[in-house]
This record gives C-alpha cells, structure tokens and sequence, in this order.
C-alpha cells in the first residue's frame, strides 16, 4: 500500500531575541470607578489596624489632620493618598506573610534583605515595592 505523504509548510517561529510589541487595545474606564477606588475606606482601615496616633506616625501627618480627613471634614491630599494606599497594601501583606503581633515589630526593626534599614524607612524613603519584595523573600522561606 503506497504511503501518504503529506507536506506541511514550515512554521515561521519568531526569534525568541525579537522585541515584544504590545497588541493595540484601548481600554475605558467605566463611569462611577473614581468612587469604587477611593482612598476613604483604605484610610479607615489603616486607623482601624493601627489606631489614630500610629496611624499618623506611619503616615507621617498630623494626627489632628488624620483625624479630620478620616472624618471627611478635610481633603486627603494626593501625597497623604500615595501614603495611605502604600500603607494600607503593605499592612496586607505583612499581616499575610507573618502572625499579627510579628507585623508591628517587624516594620521598626533592621531588616537584612532591605540592607539593614527598617521596613518603615525603606517605605517612606523608596515606598512600597522593596518592602513587599521583601514580605515575598520571606513567605519564600529566604534566610539572611
């Protein structure tokens, strides 16, 4: 019985060197999102985890101030925003990397995989990303 050959054009494989393009794509902010993505609720939950005097010593404010923008008799500024939201995910992840007493003595200690500065300073002076980074480290089981 006579065989079938059956040809296939060869396949045109990128070179894995080639630079990646983004496909085109428009994307729309969908009314009402400014009021879903507020930083009021990010705020309270900040005061509620760390009271209102460690609250505005983490965000670096006045409490006075902290007090009347949590009560929304004041604007939270953009920078107090930045803060509250860096803040507020930091928290989130440190509280799901370590135990809840483990959290506040470790945002204030030296901590080796941020070059012995502490947790606190490194998110003020550099904010959130290598703090998290190394929330991550750790969860990963990384010794110093």
């Amino acid at each position: 019985m006579p065989k079938t050959v059956i040809k296939v054009a060869p396949q045109h494989r990128r070179s894995r060197l080639a630079a990646w393009e983004p496909a085109p794509r428009t994307l729309t902010i969908r009314p009402g999102a400014s009021e879903q993505l507020r930083v009021d609720p990010k705020l309270q939950r900040v005061i509620k985890a760390l009271g209102l005097v460690g609250a505005a010593e983490v965000l670096d404010v006045d409490k006075g101030q902290l007090s009347r923008c949590a009560h929304g008799t004041e604007a939270i500024g953009y920078e107090l925003a930045r803060r509250v939201s860096e803040v507020e995910y930091v928290l989130e992840r440190a509280l799901r990397v370590m135990h809840e007493d483990e959290v506040g003595p470790w945002l204030i200690s030296p901590e080796p995989l941020l070059g012995n500065s502490t947790p606190l300073n490194t998110l003020v002076l550099q904010g959130a990303a290598p703090v998290t980074q190394a929330l991550e480290s750790l969860y990963a089981g990384v010794l110093v």
